[in-house]
């Protein structure tokens, strides 16, 4: 039975419709609004040096060692094919899905929750620091981010009403799921080990006939499908590439400290105090669910705390970095915030008149947001948001690619392109290494505030192929990305300068790293371009524009 709430609480009806529709724009305008600007970093390139040596059937029956999608690099694959691939098309169907989240996870609860806290809910859904993130980038889990909720929800559902839709939703949101990335699979299949093992031992007790065990025949019906779907999908990669599939886990463990900063980073804030507040509302709002409806509450509950710990417990590599780990479970996150609106809709019912509520709740989610990291990131233009700078950890106290920046000043040719007018010029920076390790145009940006694009110099000073391709590699449309050899030829999209980076910046300063002799490509450039008008700091710096 749908739950309304509190006649008092659902009073000032307009104010928290009012909230969730302003919510939901906000909430697609952090998604959305410098997304065309992205430049393509770190994890984002497993699909494009895949693509570029397999074709679909390679994509589809092998891993490799890298970990990128298969679905999500078999449509990119497409994309190439068709001479389309570009930044827009691998970031857009990601920012759609982090936007129709907004939409979708408020809809599949509203039978359990009233007005006031699907409202407070599509907000908290909207500032939350790690779905903004991953709904600008060109990786699986804005998807897996939707897909594991709906497939949560559905089983409950069908085991509940028995209903074809509930069943069939449950099956194509767990195999898409897990196809797209498989890590998701214990949020997905513990719906079935949930309600399955009571089922199997009540179908093993005396008596009942048939009637004792259709639950387990339901149960073992739809999780055939499923086993059927995953296989045929999964067996081929998996079995081809078994090496590099188990070599990922039981690689790294979890410690205190890592758990509690991924933790810190679901909550969306550096602020411990913060952190702590919305785990408290969730438990709140949890509980005031188990009052309304136990059982679906517990199974809420169950199903994501042994999702959580499984992965946890898989020492999957890298998962102590906070970021890794916290990614993974953004479909928990999903329900940690569901259950904090519903204790903050809790402590508002106390206060009175109840038109107040919603602009209260409001407030309270605005300052939510101006505690987490957005607002820091959210400087315009900012290309490289994606960047571990920002990302790896929201206290810079604790993010290495903070703490072990190199000490050495901003070269003094961006600082004086801070006086000019923001996003009044174009730089082509290069050569250039993906990893943000190696990666200083984050902190150079934050200062110029001008556009930046990447130059390739494959294969004028020397053939490259991380994070370099070919530029007869016509599949690949990229707005952000230049070729040495197109620039030679006159052909720079409108930049202004040409910035040639002699010696590499690193993080942490002694690691080794892959840099081409530069040297040897500064005479053609001179000869197309005439002579640097900067040589400050390590940069060769070339006008585009005469």
């Amino acid at each position: 039975m749908r739950h309304d709430g509190p006649r008092d609480a659902a009073r000032p009806r307009g104010g928290w419709i009012a909230l969730a529709l302003l919510a939901g724009a906000a909430g697609a305008w952090l998604r959305l609004h410098q997304l065309d600007g992205q430049i393509l970093l770190d994890d984002e390139w497993h699909a494009i040096h895949r693509l570029l040596v397999a074709d679909v059937r390679a994509i589809v029956t092998r891993l490799g060692f890298a970990d990128y999608s298969i679905p999500l690099t078999v449509l990119d694959r497409l994309l190439y094919d068709h001479g389309m691939l570009s930044e827009r098309w691998m970031h857009g169907p990601a920012a759609l899905a982090g936007v129709a989240l907004l939409g979708i996870a408020p809809w599949l609860v509203r039978r359990w929750f009233a007005l006031p806290t699907l409202a407070i809910f599509t907000a908290l859904l909207a500032i939350a620091p790690l779905l903004v993130y991953h709904s600008m980038v060109a990786r699986p889990y804005p998807f897996t981010a939707v897909l594991a909720p709906v497939a949560i929800v559905a089983f409950a559902r069908w085991w509940r009403d028995g209903r074809a839709l509930h069943a069939t939703a449950y099956i194509v949101a767990t195999w898409l799921a897990g196809y797209l990335h498989p890590v998701v699979l214990p949020f997905v299949l513990m719906p079935l080990a949930y309600h399955g093992l009571p089922a199997l031992l009540h179908a093993a007790g005396a008596g009942g006939g048939a009637s004792r065990t259709r639950p387990l025949r339901r149960a073992l019906t739809i999780g055939t499908l499923v086993a059927v779907l995953l296989g045929v999908s999964l067996a081929p990669p998996i079995v081809n590439d078994w090496f590099q599939f188990s070599a990922k886990a039981g690689r790294d463990a979890l410690t205190l400290e890592s758990t509690w900063r991924s933790a810190a980073m679901l909550a969306g804030s550096a602020h411990a105090a913060v952190a702590i507040a919305i785990f408290v509302l969730a438990a709140l709002g949890w509980r005031r669910l188990r009052s309304r409806d136990a059982p679906i509450a517990r199974y809420f509950l169950v199903v994501n705390a042994v999702a959580v710990a499984a992965i946890g417990v898989s020492g999957i590599q890298w998962i102590f970095h906070p970021l890794v780990y916290a990614r993974y479970l953004l479909p928990a996150l999903v329900f940690v915030l569901l259950f904090a609106a519903e204790g903050l809709a809790a402590l508002l019912e106390r206060l009175r008149p109840a038109v107040l509520r919603p602009a209260i709740a409001a407030a309270a989610v605005g300052a939510l947001y101006l505690a987490g990291p957005l607002p820091a990131i959210d400087y315009v233009p900012n290309q490289f948001i994606g960047h571990l700078r920002f990302q790896y950890d929201y206290d810079s106290a604790a993010n290495p690619y903070v703490t072990e920046v190199p000490r050495e000043p901003v070269p003094a040719f961006y600082r004086d392109l801070a006086g000019r007018p923001a996003r009044s010029v174009t730089l082509v920076e290069m050569p250039w290494r993906l990893e943000s390790n190696f990666n200083p145009h984050p902190w150079y940006q934050e200062i110029h505030r001008q556009h930046v694009m990447i130059g390739l110099v494959t294969p004028v000073c020397g053939e490259r192929t991380f994070g370099e391709y070919p530029e007869a590699r016509a599949g690949l449309a990229m707005r952000h990305f230049i070729h040495l050899t197109a620039m030679l030829r006159g052909e720079t999209r409108g930049a202004d300068y040409l910035v040639v980076h002699v010696r590499p910046w690193k993080t942490p300063p002694d690691a080794e790293v892959e840099w081409p002799d530069m040297t040897r490509c500064l005479p053609a450039i001179d000869a197309r371009f005439g002579p640097p008008v900067d040589t400050r700091d390590d940069l060769v710096v070339y006008r585009l524009k005469r």
